[in-house]
């Protein structure tokens, strides 16, 4: 689990993402980005940590800009440090970041804190350090940091404001894609909708338009640079989607723009496996023609042709077999 694991109190259900993304900042070496030591930039990056009832909440500033903001139940704000309010803001709240650390201590434990209280981690080039007091106390100005605390809740608001208006503007994608709209996923897409981000469940604008069979809309996503090979929390690529509903017209596409034939889901099922339950026989061909391997077999212990087979479709079947 890493060697930031121990350090996590039992009161919280820790998300691994939320694990995995806190212990990379805090073993971050800081040349890797770019960040060498200066009389003005002694403090590279802070962690403002808040423990809620059922969860801590991260503020994660950096000088190269990043700014995120991690749950650690899972979720939160990813990279919007590109953005002009999260920013300057961010910029703001590191400058004012060195006169502080004459209240903290270097550390090497990196605990959470408890309900109720906040814990600032230092990240400097002379190593990590950290103090911690009430929250109250702090939104109440009646400690020394409650200045920094009041400037990182600015970061805050100004993620918190560019995140509203990215998932108002990936929303509004979605219902153009799914819907067809093509004129209306150019627009939302020159004004910036990102073609890359994805729901809860890790399902892309492509994914979607694959799965309905949208042909010019995911044309168009491509030519916005939609990643053709991610896949949502099921492990399904827009490949599968689009193999599994039968689109042939997008399934040709996907294949001449890179995407990989024998990609596998979850539970080990590639694109002809789909296919072949369902007996689209043009897409069979289509798959075998361009590489795709018919005697994989997944973690349910079918290949191609053993789900052909379990579901009847003998002339699938044979069409798999010639190969």
């Amino acid at each position: 689990m890493g060697w930031f694991s121990k350090t996590i109190g039992k009161e919280y259900e820790v998300a691994d993402i939320y694990r995995d993304l806190r212990n990379k900042i805090l073993s971050l070496d800081p040349a890797k980005i770019g960040l060498s030591p200066s009389a003005s930039n002694r403090v590279w990056g802070v962690l403002m940590e808040t423990g809620y009832k059922d969860a801590v909440a991260t503020l994660v500033t950096i000088a190269d800009g990043t700014v995120s903001l991690y749950f650690s139940n899972g979720g939160g704000i990813i990279g919007v440090g590109e953005h002009d309010g999260p920013r300057k803001a961010c910029d703001s709240f590191l400058s004012m970041a060195p006169k502080y650390i004459e209240h903290a201590k270097i550390t090497k434990k990196f605990s959470l804190p408890k309900e109720g209280n906040t814990r600032f981690y230092f990240l400097t080039h002379d190593g990590i350090f950290t103090v911690q007091y009430n929250e109250d106390d702090l939104g109440n100005e009646r400690v020394p940091l409650s200045p920094l605390f009041l400037e990182a809740h600015k970061v805050i608001t100004q993620a918190r404001i560019v995140d509203d208006h990215l998932r108002a503007s990936f929303q509004n994608l979605m219902h153009a894609v799914t819907t067809g709209d093509l004129s209306g996923v150019k627009k939302f897409l020159e004004e910036g909708a990102d073609p890359n981000r994805t729901d809860n469940t890790g399902l892309s604008p492509l994914m979607a338009a694959a799965y309905s069979g949208k042909f010019e809309v995911m044309k168009t996503l491509i030519e916005y640079r939609s990643k053709i090979d991610d896949k949502d929390t099921s492990g399904y690529s827009a490949l599968i989607f689009a193999s599994n509903t039968g689109h042939v017209d997008c399934t040709k596409f996907l294949i001449e723009k890179g995407a990989d034939v024998n990609t596998k889901d979850n539970d080990g099922s590639t694109p002809i496996m789909f296919a072949s339950q369902h007996g689209y026989n043009e897409l069979v061909k289509l798959l075998l023609k361009n590489g795709a391997d018919p005697t994989i077999i997944g973690n349910h212990g079918l290949s191609a042709i053993g789900f052909a087979k379990q579901n009847g479709h003998k002339e699938t079947e044979q069409i798999l077999q010639r190969k």
